[in-house]
């Protein structure tokens, strides 16, 4: 059939519906292949799968009594110390830390996102 000799409207559009589903069979047909190709590949590269290892479930719960657990209370405190000197202009000296209370803020959940949104 030709282009040429379609007469009608509904025979133009009908040609063109029949070349595009022809077209879209040819590249699914040649994924498919490219698909079967890789997976026979792997089956005669000779690497074997390492075996599935039983994954643990952990809680963000644990995970995070687990983080404070390794933090490091003298280190802490002597970087707080520090950088409360250094925002005052003294020394360390002059500085004693009692008490420090981890505070969540919406200023500084901005300013994560806002970091993390320009690294990306």
């Amino acid at each position: 059939m030709n282009i040429y000799d379609l007469n009608t409207p509904a025979e133009i559009i009908s040609y063109g519906i029949v070349i595009s589903i022809e077209g879209m069979l040819v590249v699914f047909a040649i994924l498919i292949l490219i698909m079967l190709t890789i997976y026979a590949m792997k089956l005669f590269s000779g690497e074997k799968k390492p075996k599935s290892k039983a994954v643990e479930t952990v809680t963000t719960e644990e995970v995070a009594t687990t983080a404070e657990e390794t933090v490091d209370e003298g280190e802490l405190i002597a970087v707080l110390t520090a950088a409360v000197a250094a925002c005052m202009g003294t020394s360390s000296a002059g500085v004693n830390i009692r008490s420090y209370k981890k505070v969540s803020s919406a200023w500084g959940n901005a300013a994560k996102r806002e970091v993390l949104d320009n690294r990306f």
